[in-house]
């Protein structure tokens, strides 16, 4: 994702207060229908709104953080790298499997309370990081602005598991769908295609079998003439 387009989306939530307000003002006049039933919660949609506008204005000064040129110890910078880019994914795909459960009315995927607990430990272990450096660094203004990056991505893991929480009581108030991970799509897509034809310039009674994965070379076999047929 480009800056544009990372801008338009995190800017576009701060914005939304005044349109989720009325939307939902409007939502409450109309009869029930579908699975908006008589007294749907559509105040624990202003709340999800309210929580995701509080994680996308840490998200704005973050990038505000990210762009400007901080000149970080190196050593410090080693010691948080790997733990901040563990907290930004992991959150980062909470927040997706989140955002796809309130728009298909679906429970959340297991997927998400894994994904909160990685970035939870990650953030938790960010913290003791923090510590010791601030004991072990007599110049805690070399470290400061790169702790400041640090402890905005750890309010935005809080942020991030104040969300779960209130798409997971909303699914439980208007009863969204449970997803049974193990069942498999109704229209699976094809994974190989390939191609069955005579070998024309041999005697044998012999076809040519050509399959193609997704991601892998052709594959040749040899089958009898009789079976000569075109796979689609």
């Amino acid at each position: 994702m480009d800056d544009k387009s990372f801008l338009e989306g995190y800017k576009s939530v701060l914005d939304s207060k005044t349109s989720e307000e009325s939307l939902a003002n409007f939502a409450r006049w109309e009869p029930g229908h579908g699975q908006f039933k008589f007294r749907h919660p559509w105040k624990q949609y202003l709340m999800i709104g309210t929580l995701t506008r509080q994680c996308a204005f840490r998200i704005e000064a973050l990038h505000g953080y990210m762009n400007s040129e901080i000149q970080v110890p190196q050593e410090f910078r080693r010691k948080i790298q790997e733990l901040c880019t563990k907290m930004s994914s992991e959150s980062g795909k909470a927040l997706k499997a989140l955002a796809s459960a309130v728009k298909t009315m679906t429970y959340p995927s297991s997927s998400v309370k894994s994904h909160m607990a990685d970035s939870k430990t990650a953030a938790n272990d960010l913290k003791t990081t923090l510590k010791t450096a601030l004991l072990e660094n007599s110049d805690h203004l070399e470290i400061i602005p790169a702790s400041t990056v640090a402890l905005l991505l750890v309010e935005i893991i809080t942020y991030t598991h104040k969300i779960a929480e209130s798409v997971q009581e909303l699914a439980s108030l208007t009863d969204f769908k449970m997803v049974d991970p193990t069942v498999a799509p109704e229209n699976p897509q094809l994974l190989n295609r390939g191609t069955v034809k005579p070998i024309s310039d041999t005697d044998s009674p012999h076809v040519a079998v050509t399959v193609c994965g997704p991601s892998s070379p052709a594959l040749m076999a040899d089958h009898p003439r009789s079976n000569a047929a075109e796979l689609r």
